[in-house]
């Protein structure tokens, strides 16, 4: 081998680990969070968080409305559409997480196929 395959093959091995250190950091929550705005899927999160904004301002409109009225029928319909922001609110959040958790989870893969690259790198 030459001189020059040596040193391309040190510098990837390098790069490598930089790359194996880089994936072998935990991701936090607000981590995890941000690789959720990025990529191919951002415009569901960023479609959740409208959606549970938006949610989060009729169920408060909502809650207004309750406390200013005396007649006992609008106070209930204006408590069924706070419960119904609450559920909307829920089935966001469930869905955000579940988002959050395929992330992680594909983060995981990757640090997974990089050890297998090394390893099967390092036999050769």
């Amino acid at each position: 081998m030459s001189t020059i395959d040596e040193e391309i093959r040190k510098a990837l091995e390098e790069e490598d680990q930089q790359a194996l250190a880089q994936i072998d950091d935990e991701a936090g929550l607000f981590e995890i969070v941000g690789m959720s705005f990025h990529g191919k899927q951002a415009w569901l999160t960023l479609y959740m968080w409208a959606m549970g904004f938006i949610a989060f301002l009729i169920g408060v409109y909502c809650f207004l409305q309750v406390r200013e009225t005396s007649e006992v029928m609008n106070a209930l319909m204006w408590t069924i559409g706070i419960i119904v922001c609450l559920f909307i609110l829920a089935i966001i959040k469930v869905i955000s997480w579940t988002h959050m958790q395929k992330l992680e989870l594909m983060r995981e893969i990757k640090r997974l196929e990089a050890r297998v690259m090394l390893a099967l790198a390092d036999k050769r």
